[in-house]
């Protein structure tokens, strides 16, 4: 199965760098704050136990950050983008629970039957199908990444700039460690970093980001709703940026259980086949909503 899953990886280039096993709080910002949350976010719940918390409208640098000796030339130029609405996103990637309560899952590994586990081994259309159902839709990149960001601004990763996922000294991220060394001893991993799982965690095991996002960094990749085009940063329109026209691949994004640090940067993305199922059992997705106006 290695010999498969890294077969594809060579194939899909665009996919960013990572190993690929077998189956088996308050921003603290450095250079100025475009937009600071005013208080908790509330969450609401919905009739099918979704639960969803609002993103406001704002203006936030996008790509690679300044001082990162990793970006990829897909993460530049860093340019400025406005989310001129306020919009829906769930607070977790779906779950197996939530998406067996719209439709059968696609087959899981092993690991990944309880209900509070990530659904993964979806291919885009199924997320993009499933979001409707639910009542909503696939975020764009830009949302993603603004969401992801949480209000902070010049920092590498979700929970900062330090390349150790801790917040508050507690794990702020489920991707390769310890544990999953243990597994697949060629996983390149933080020294010293152990977040207990050696597979995706259950959602919400780890701290949310300032809007009340869990798990925006690691866990399962999530689909979103943008064509893939390494170079489509150049030309990004300002105003709630929408993708390319056209592409092949669809856009990734968040990294995974298997992730390196290098992936788990919150400007890292990738693309990859929206029919094929992610390599892996790495790939997932949440959803988004418009607010009714």
């Amino acid at each position: 199965m290695i010999r498969r899953c890294v077969a594809v990886v060579l194939l899909i280039v665009v996919w960013p760098a990572a190993a690929v096993p077998p189956p088996a709080g308050a921003p603290a910002t450095r250079d100025g704050q475009v937009h600071q949350p005013s208080g908790p976010p509330v969450p609401q719940t919905d009739q099918l136990g979704i639960t969803w918390v609002m993103i406001p409208a704002g203006t936030f640098e996008m790509g690679c950050v300044p001082d990162d000796d990793e970006c990829a030339t897909s993460e530049l130029p860093r340019h400025p983008v406005r989310i001129s609405r306020p919009f829906l996103l769930m607070t977790t990637e779906v779950t197996v629970g939530m998406y067996r309560r719209l439709a059968p899952p696609p087959v899981q590994p092993m690991w990944s039957t309880g209900d509070r586990q990530p659904v993964v081994d979806v291919t885009w259309g199924e997320a993009r199908g499933f979001c409707a159902a639910a009542g909503g839709r696939l975020p764009t990149e830009a949302e993603w990444e603004y969401a992801a960001r949480g209000g902070r601004v010049g920092d590498r990763f979700v929970w900062g700039s330090a390349t150790m996922p801790h917040l508050g000294g507690r794990p702020a991220s489920n991707m390769a460690d310890i544990s999953g060394r243990r597994a697949y001893p060629y996983l390149t991993i933080v020294d010293g970093y152990n977040d207990g799982y050696v597979y995706a965690a259950p959602v919400g095991s780890f701290p949310p980001n300032a809007y009340g996002l869990f798990d925006m960094a690691g866990n399962v990749w999530e689909w979103v709703a943008d064509r893939y085009d390494a170079g489509y940063y150049a030309r990004s329109p300002v105003v709630d940026p929408k993708g390319p026209p056209s592409g092949r691949l669809r856009v990734v994004r968040g990294s995974c259980w298997y992730g390196d640090p290098v992936s788990l940067r919150v400007s890292r993305r990738g693309g990859d086949e929206p029919v094929r199922r992610p390599i892996g059992d790495g790939g997932g997705f949440r959803c988004a909503r418009d607010l009714v106006r």
